[in-house]
């Protein structure tokens, strides 16, 4: 199903006067990656709102574990800014025999607000599709679809090589930059040359994908029935969720530290979140933590 896009509002909490508050933090985002840019049913922006205060130093990570909550506090951090939210679904209590209760429940306890930049991100012109891309070498890149609401913002992204590369060719890049087994069905020939991506769960933009037309269409999470359906007619290709998306945070501090300059400083967990594990004579595992732990995430 496709998505739609958000009429997320930044509300006003509080107002500080030549200190940067949380309010304050949000609307300087905003300009740059603006909330309703993002789908309307994902949850951005504020999540956890603890205390008035200062924000001075801020982690971003992924997205949040009781590793990362005490990665923040070792850092002294005010505020986690991550990509996946934390709360998605509604929550009717707080308890800590779920993992959204106690990780709620924690962040509270230690004082720590929590904010979301998710598809907002997602939808910007340097944000984790093109990422991806760049990552693969891909030029001329422009949106996959283009957003009604904000000129300049999309979702997804569309490239293609200098010059066609063979299937097994890709699938190496393709492999090389996630450091995970991949599930691939065969395209309508033996050589790609344009490619479409969709960081995350993005199948619901493969008919785009097809139309332009694409040899090769990156994203994850890909039902099985959805291979039988373009095997033959144009590759795709599921590295994993994680997989595409774990260079994410850089890509925020980077995007961060222009916006803010010198006035918060910002820095990038370390830590390991994905759940997924494989069952293989290479331990992709321990080469996916290498890439988190060594920041290998930079472009």
């Amino acid at each position: 199903m496709r998505q739609k896009f958000s009429n997320f509002v930044c509300y006003k909490v509080l107002i500080f006067e030549n200190l940067m508050g949380i309010e304050d933090f949000l609307v300087r985002i905003g300009e740059f990656i603006p909330f309703d840019a993002g789908f309307e049913d994902d949850k951005l922006g504020i999540q956890i709102y603890t205390e008035p205060k200062e924000i001075k130093q801020v982690l971003i990570a992924y997205e949040v574990t009781s590793e990362v909550i005490d990665e923040a506090k070792n850092y002294n951090a005010d505020t986690i800014v991550c990509f996946h939210p934390l709360i998605y679904h509604p929550v009717d209590r707080i308890t800590y025999d779920t993992r959204v209760g106690l990780l709620i429940s924690k962040l509270i306890q230690n004082g720590l607000g929590l904010i979301v930049c998710h598809t907002n991100f997602d939808a910007f012109k340097g944000g984790t599709s093109w990422l991806f891309a760049e990552k693969l070498g891909l030029v001329n890149l422009d949106f996959l679809v283009a957003n009604p609401k904000h000129s300049g913002f999309g979702f997804g992204v569309v490239g293609e090589f200098q010059q066609p590369i063979a299937e097994k060719e890709f699938l190496e890049l393709v492999q090389k930059v996630t450091f995970s087994p991949l599930r691939w069905c065969k395209g309508k020939s033996g050589k790609i040359s344009k490619v479409a991506i969709v960081g995350g769960s993005g199948m619901g933009f493969a008919k785009d994908a097809f139309q332009l037309p694409s040899d090769a269409f990156i994203t994850a999470d890909i039902k099985y029935h959805s291979f039988h359906e373009y095997n033959g007619r144009m590759m795709l290709v599921d590295p994993g969720h994680w997989e595409m998306e774990y260079f994410v945070p850089i890509g925020l501090k980077n995007l961060f530290e222009n916006i803010f300059k010198q006035e918060i400083t910002f820095f990038v967990s370390n830590i390991y979140t994905n759940p997924v594990r494989y069952f293989a004579e290479i331990d992709y595992n321990e080469k996916q933590k290498f890439l988190v732990v060594n920041k290998k995430g930079e472009r």
